[in-house]
């Protein structure tokens, strides 16, 4: 038995490390897309707080973060079979399913970079998914455990960026 079986929580802690990544990513970023946000809500007449535009853009990610954990465990077969498979009943469907499709594509490829760390978040926390699973713990078990790691190692790096930055 190689060491990386006999470890239990080896990929909880790939998990931990990339959503902690994630957090002080998000908190590199938010500084700069808070003042290009408070500037065009200027052109637009809406009157932002600096402030208010900063914790919105921190609880965006964090939503974003149970987002992906809730998905993974709630029914990943079920969401699979709606979004590739429910398209291709009928001559229209299937035509407007490629068009969609090809959109989609479209837009992954434009915005590589943030579709990329989408799926790294996505692939870490299948990941932790999977090991929590072959160790036999239960579904809302799997749930629980995944949104502390994933949301804690999250606020972790943020509170890291934000305390020596």
């Amino acid at each position: 038995m190689s060491w990386s079986t006999k470890s239990s929580f080896l990929s909880l802690s790939v998990v931990f490390c990339t959503y902690c990544l994630f957090g002080w990513n998000v908190g590199l970023s938010v500084s700069s897309l808070t003042c290009s946000l408070i500037q065009q809500g200027k052109t637009w007449g809406w009157l932002l707080e600096s402030d208010t535009v900063f914790l919105m853009l921190h609880i965006l990610a964090g939503v974003l973060v149970l987002t992906i954990t809730a998905s993974l465990v709630a029914a990943p077969v079920a969401l699979i079979t709606i979004v590739f498979g429910s398209g291709f009943k009928s001559d229209n469907r299937a035509m407007i399913s490629v068009l969609w499709w090809t959109f989609a594509v479209v837009l992954m490829v434009c915005w590589l970079e943030y579709f990329i760390k989408l799926l790294l978040l996505l692939c870490a926390a299948t990941l932790g998914k999977l090991e929590l699973q072959d160790k036999g713990y239960p579904q809302w078990k799997v749930l629980f455990i995944l949104m502390i790691v994933c949301l804690g190692s999250f606020g972790l790096g943020l509170a890291v960026f934000h305390r020596y930055t």
